[in-house]
């Protein structure tokens, strides 16, 4: 019998499930922890844009231009 359910670790090796289950007291089961996401604004970064925005400047010798012209720079093609 396999059962998927929410629970809230407490401390002290305890989990308390968040609804009662259909198991005989000190039946023996196996557990497997899967931890939620932080929830939002705790560092999450969805859309990738924090992660892009921390790369910002990196390139310390990049030509002036180098964001509008990002791709003639990276696949060639750049005259003049």
């Amino acid at each position: 019998m396999t059962i998927t359910l929410a629970a809230v670790y407490e401390g002290d090796g305890v989990l308390r499930l968040e609804r009662p289950i259909d198991v005989k007291e000190k039946a023996r089961v196996h557990v497997i922890i899967e931890t939620e996401p932080a929830s939002a604004g705790e560092g999450d970064d969805p859309t990738g844009w924090k992660a892009i925005d921390s790369l910002r400047g990196i390139v310390k010798d990049a030509p002036r231009d180098m964001a509008e012209n990002h791709d003639k720079y990276l696949y060639g093609g750049l005259e003049g």
